[in-house]
């Protein structure tokens, strides 16, 4: 079963001028769900993620994670040939996506409109740093910049020392990119439905700030005074240390919070503030040291017996995992969570297959990252430039 023959988006042509990770991983996601995805790469080094992260003989995780079974080509679209051959890409295609900043798009002649022109059910997807317009419209963005504009550090502020704190991660990056590809999926359904094709204009600092909003933005929602913090209930929790390891539970009905005590052989159910979900949230600092006390007396016990004796008292609990833990974890491993592939550069690989199960749509399993510049000849071919192939390859224009 070849890729784009399988999948809920078979059949679909997505075009990536990406680099970095947001519209790359956008269109992977895209690619792992059906779609063909042809890379256009500038020449010299490619994508710029071909170099940056863990890697083995030359082949990074964050590459070959989010290019997966993709179509490489090197492509100076600088050039008035390499636009030609951009634009007759765009011709057929259904989906264009990129993450360049707005104006250098339109200064290339490849802006919506310079699109539209010539396809007019284009669905294109632009993701800039902060916008397509307004002041810093242009201004560079990376992930961590983001992070710190749009107060994601602020909210992950160090309880001790007030100072705000960066998550590990490239957050806001991968959010933008989850964010992406829903967006082309919905602009797509609105297409089949006769509305035709659309732009998307999609910030990072858009995709983030609402993200945050739901349940970190505190009072900032109510405009007028009188507002009430409540009850954060993500604020400053902290993972429980037990011997070999450590875990996490998350008692939020009365019956769970009483099983939490119940499986370490202690009993609440008569405590007028423990038992009651009302007066735990009226009285969050009685409750919070009940909940340290507890933790203390227990840490002695084995992380595995916690576990085990809040699943038999069906609280939702556990085990904090190391990332490398998790394919071998027996339910991911029941789940088919990850695949191995034989890699031609970096050996035998493992790796998240598409989170969703597709069931009426199966996706294929997923493969290998192209190499630099590996389909250049097969989608020049496919557009009729089969013999202008080697002039082109001279003239620097492609590779």
């Amino acid at each position: 079963m070849k890729h784009e023959d399988s999948g809920p988006l078979a059949g679909i042509k997505v075009l990536e001028f990406g680099s970095a990770l947001t519209a790359p991983w956008a269109a992977g996601i895209l690619r792992d769900q059906g779609a063909e995805v042809i890379k256009i790469e500038p020449p010299g080094i490619g994508d710029i993620m071909r170099f940056i992260g863990s890697n083995r003989n030359g082949i990074t995780t964050p590459f070959q994670v989010a290019n997966r079974d993709k179509k490489s080509i090197v492509l100076d679209i600088r050039n008035s040939q390499g636009l030609a051959i951009a634009l007759d890409l765009i011709a057929g295609a259904d989906v264009m996506i990129h993450n360049m900043r707005p104006s250098v798009m339109r200064r290339l002649g490849l802006g919506y409109k310079d699109c539209q022109a010539i396809n007019s059910d284009i669905v294109y997807c632009a993701i800039s740093g902060f916008g397509h317009k307004g002041p810093m419209a242009d201004k560079p963005a990376y992930d961590n910049v983001i992070q710190a504009f749009t107060g994601i550090c602020w909210s992950q502020v160090n309880l001790e020392t007030g100072e705000p704190v960066q998550i590990y991660q490239l957050f806001a990056d991968k959010l933008t990119a989850i964010t992406a590809a829903q967006s082309v999926c919905a602009a797509l359904v609105a297409r089949g439905n006769g509305r035709g094709g659309q732009e998307i204009n999609l910030s990072m600092t858009n995709a983030v700030s609402s993200f945050l909003w739901l349940d970190s933005s505190g009072t900032a929602p109510f405009l007028e005074d009188g507002a009430d913090e409540g009850v954060q209930v993500s604020k400053g929790i902290k993972l429980i240390p037990f011997d070999g390891g450590y875990a996490q539970c998350a008692p939020v009905t009365d019956a769970q919070f009483i099983g939490m005590f119940r499986a370490f052989g202690e009993d609440v159910s008569d405590d007028p503030i423990l038992s009651d979900i009302g007066q735990r949230m009226a009285n969050a600092e009685y409750t919070t040291r009940a909940v340290k006390d507890l933790y203390e007396r227990h840490r002695s016990k084995h992380v595995d017996d916690v576990i085990a004796k809040w699943e038999k008292e069906d609280v939702p609990c556990g085990k904090a995992l190391r990332i490398g833990d998790l394919p071998s974890d027996p339910q991911m491993q029941a789940m088919e969570s990850f695949v191995e592939t034989d890699h031609p550069q970096a050996g035998r690989i493992i790796q998240p297959r598409n989170a969703p199960d597709f069931e009426g749509t199966p996706v294929a399993t997923p493969g290998i990252a192209p190499t630099l510049g590996q389909h250049t000849d097969e989608v020049l071919i496919a557009l009729g430039y089969a013999e202008q192939i080697t002039e082109l390859r001279k003239g620097g224009i492609v590779a």
